[in-house]
């Protein structure tokens, strides 16, 4: 069992063994984006959305969107000092009731 502090509060939380390889597929996926794919073709030149990422995932928006909130607010304090994730909401122009996810990978080497 692995243990996540929430940003916010500081607070504890125990990850069971499901939880962790669903947080560890979810990282892997965005890492993969953003080293391999991220501007290499046209559909690849915009910051990971959260549908590109389910579609990468193979698993539904509800997982793939908790995943990406846990790993967006807590962090594992043996292996990091802040979440490795980031994201925001951007309002679309044609529609401004949708609001997409941007997920972003928050690393020291890129400039975000």
């Amino acid at each position: 069992m692995n243990v996540r502090h929430w940003v916010g509060s500081e607070m504890t939380e125990t990850i069971d063994a499901r939880q962790q390889q669903m947080l560890n597929l979810v990282l892997a996926k965005v890492r993969l984006y953003y080293d391999e794919l991220y501007q290499t073709k046209a559909s690849c030149q915009y910051p990971l959305s959260l549908s590109r990422l389910m579609r990468l995932c193979n698993r539904n928006g509800t997982r793939t969107l908790m995943a990406v909130r846990i790993l967006s607010l807590s962090y594992d304090p043996e292996t990091e000092q802040e979440p490795p994730l980031y994201y925001d909401r951007a309002q679309s122009p044609k529609n401004p009731m949708r609001r997409a996810y941007r997920i972003y990978l928050r690393s020291p080497h890129r400039d975000k």
